[in-house]
């Protein structure tokens, strides 16, 4: 029994030590590994793929990432969404995307 006792003290008297080497979150990259050149906007550009508005808060598929407004999406923020297009916040200018600059099918879904 006192060896049970000596154990339990060893363990949970480790374990605040073995806690602070850990990362916060095991599955977010190191801020260290990420340099500032490594984030580029993709070469074509911004595609918008559909668009979901209605009564619930819109949103958007960009560059194959679903969206709404204030998120981020390849270094520009989703300033507005709505049933012509989104306006994205590049940093430098103001860019709007539409699905009418695509060729073929338009995938607009409403919530009405």
């Amino acid at each position: 029994m006192p060896k049970l006792v000596i154990l339990l003290i060893t363990l949970l008297g480790s374990s605040p030590i073995y806690a602070e080497r850990l990362p916060a979150d095991p599955t977010k990259p190191l801020a260290s590994h990420v340099a500032i050149g490594d984030i580029k906007k993709p070469e074509q550009g911004y595609v918008l793929s559909s668009l979901i508005v209605g009564k619930r808060t819109p949103s958007a598929i960009i560059n194959g990432q679903r969206v709404q407004q204030g998120d981020l999406v390849d270094g520009a923020e989703v300033v507005e969404i709505n049933r012509t297009g989104v306006k994205l916040n590049t940093g430098s200018e103001y860019q709007i995307i539409s699905l009418a600059e695509r060729k073929g099918f338009s995938k607009v879904k409403s919530g009405k």
